[in-house]
């Protein structure tokens, strides 16, 4: 009987060992890579100041309608032409004194200024202009604080 030859094919590799990359390859990877990775992190700080502007704008308008509120409690004859300054905390809620009215001086803890400027109207006088200014941070020196002007108006309901 003949023997009967058991030839084994060669195995094939997954990864020849002539294939790689070539380092000119690797520097266009790495240098693609930091490129992407820059503009990433220049969107991160675009999008915290548009975080912090927003935080400040929805503040500002919760104070807003805090001062509004206020000014529709008071007698039409106290608020013509007379100013009022109030003072609010980071989060935008009203700094109080002891007895719970409006802190009418700045304390520690305040963070935003609003001052209450109003006038009769020159047509009637059965309407107040009224202008908001508020400026924040108050830490920070007066050439150094934003400001935002809001307008109102309040006609005499009697």
């Amino acid at each position: 009987m003949a023997k009967a030859s058991l030839r084994i094919p060669p195995t094939r590799r997954l990864f020849p060992r002539n294939v790689a990359f070539s380092l000119v390859e690797v520097v266009i990877a790495l240098g693609l890579i930091s490129f992407s990775l820059m503009a990433i992190m220049g969107l991160f700080s675009v999008g915290l100041q548009s975080s912090r502007e927003s935080a400040e704008d929805t503040n500002l308008a919760l104070m807003t309608q805090q001062v509004n509120a206020w000014s529709r409690s008071q007698a039409f004859t106290n608020l013509a032409g007379t100013n009022h300054a109030f003072f609010f905390d980071a989060t935008g809620e009203w700094n109080r004194d002891t007895n719970g009215a409006p802190a009418l001086a700045a304390r520690a803890d305040s963070h935003y200024a609003c001052t209450i400027n109003s006038q009769t109207s020159p047509v009637s006088s059965n309407v107040i202009y009224l202008q908001y200014q508020f400026e924040w941070p108050l830490a920070a020196p007066v050439a150094k604080r934003q400001h935002r002007v809001v307008f109102a108006s309040r006609a005499n309901e009697n």
